[in-house]
């Protein structure tokens, strides 16, 4: 613990918040000791509760504000400050932009060593709330019932789910539903302490003409009353489409198993975007924000500038969504995926879009990219939250693409990965578009065009 830190476990003191973190909590100052702290915006005095002291910052409660924020407003959920669902419902919409805007430029300065960036602005949602075209609902057991909701922030305790605002509420309330069946039938909910129970999840997907499908992910195979529980939803909501059991047996924090069971319908649903539509499965990767997906491709499509005989290279491709969407702007699409099932759908999804100059390959993108002996004009990275390895930054620039697009769901490693993508490349445009109302995070575009002056390629 730091020397100079005499601050007291439990004790509450009176502080002004001076900043806000990445995470949109609360940055205090107490004696020079920085103190982290929910639910408080610039420039607010407030009371503040310590509950943990590390070596050189601490963590509190927000016990009570006692000088507001004119970005303050009340947030429509009664358990915001508890539920680990949201950071920013206490923010007003236009304030949260700023702060994205902020955090986002922020970044990629300290990190990528950014400075003059040519930004665009931050692309708004015309509705916060309700957007979620995909949930997962963690299940457990409390005082012998199974229980439902969200977990609060850095824990596995879970806050029960009585109503949410950034899901849709048919989604909540199948959720519920799933529950009292399971308290109907016996079935418990999976302890992550005592590694009891049966049911882990549940996980809905919701397409843009509003069809559901419900994925009940369980310790095993044999839930008891699965035939009832089946009949029972499919009676109460016309509009769920299928039903999935999908086995996952491992102690893991990762959601879905390998195994997955189709109950009733089909084991895929069809979903649009910008006028392509896409097959999904219940593990299929998708932007879970429909309206402002569409607003993400659209500046990509601008990014890309494709002509109609350039060469595009997708990477990250997943089911193919933002390479099909180009597709017509290009000459040919080579798509890239290490999920052997995503790109089977990528092949399906080309096909029921009449897209015949994609390819798609299985694998790892810095091995594929290696191996194929094909001119690469444009590159489209979407990669997942830990952003893009090493050996395929390299093996990018050894292709000499000529414009790159970066599509990032985490800023931190987008800088990283530009920290050594701008000593060949320019960066020259940034934009960041709001997937993700009322949390800390947002999605950022970069493009980049490569510079022959640079080290010698």
């Amino acid at each position: 613990m730091k020397e100079n830190c005499n601050l007291i476990i439990d004790k509450i003191y009176k502080a002004k918040c001076v900043d806000l973190n990445h995470e949109g909590l609360g940055v205090f100052k107490i004696d020079d000791f920085t103190v982290f702290s929910n639910n408080a915006l610039i420039g607010e005095t407030a009371k503040i509760k310590i509950n943990k002291i590390n070596s050189n910052y601490a963590l509190a409660e927000t016990v009570e504000i006692l000088e507001s924020s004119p970005d303050r407003v009340t947030p429509k959920c009664k358990i915001f400050s508890d539920c680990g669902g949201c950071d920013l419902m206490h923010m007003n919409y236009k304030s949260q932009l700023e702060f994205k805007k902020n955090m986002a430029l922020s970044t990629l300065k300290k990190i990528g060593h950014l400075e003059n960036i040519n930004f665009l602005g931050i692309e708004g949602a015309s509705n916060i709330y309700n957007y979620r075209n995909k949930v997962q609902v963690p299940f457990s057991t409390a005082n012998n019932k199974t229980i439902c909701g969200f977990y609060k922030k850095k824990t596995h305790y879970i806050v029960p789910l009585e109503e949410c605002f950034i899901q849709p509420n048919e989604a909540t309330d199948i959720s519920k539903f799933i529950k009292n069946l399971c308290n109907e039938y016996k079935i418990d909910g999976y302890s992550d302490k005592n590694k009891t129970g049966i049911i882990r999840h549940v996980l809905i997907r919701k397409t843009y003409d509003n069809n559901y499908m419900v994925i009940l992910v369980a310790t095993t195979s044999k839930v008891p009353f699965i035939n009832e529980i089946v009949e029972k939803i499919k009676k109460r909501y016309d509009f769920v489409s299928s039903i999935l059991l999908n086995i996952q047996e491992k102690d893991t924090n990762v959601v879905l198993g390998d195994k997955t069971i189709t109950l009733f319908g089909k084991d895929e649903i069809t979903d649009e975007i910008n006028g392509y539509k896409f097959k999904l499965s219940s593990n299929s990767f998708l932007q879970v924000n429909h309206e402002q997906t569409e607003k993400l491709y659209n500046i990509v499509k601008e990014f890309a500038s494709l002509k109609n005989n350039e060469v595009l290279l997708d990477t990250y491709c997943g089911v193919g969504t933002i390479g099909i969407t180009l597709a017509n702007n290009a000459k040919e699409v080579y798509g890239i995926e290490i999920v052997k099932e995503a790109i089977e759908k990528a092949k399906e999804n080309a096909l029921i879009n009449g897209i015949t100059n994609c390819k798609f390959f299985v694998g790892s993108a810095e091995e594929v990219i290696s191996d194929l002996n094909v001119s690469f004009d444009v590159a489209v990275f979407d990669p997942p939250r830990k952003g893009c390895d090493q050996k395929f930054l390299e093996a990018i620039v050894n292709k000499r693409i000529k414009r790159i697009v970066y599509v990032s769901c985490d800023v931190a490693t987008l800088a990283r990965d530009l920290l050594y993508l701008k000593e060949y490349y320019n960066i020259d445009r940034v934009k960041c578009v709001d997937l993700f109302p009322n949390s800390c995070h947002v999605e950022t575009v970069v493009a980049m065009s490569l510079d022959s002056n640079k080290h010698n390629i």
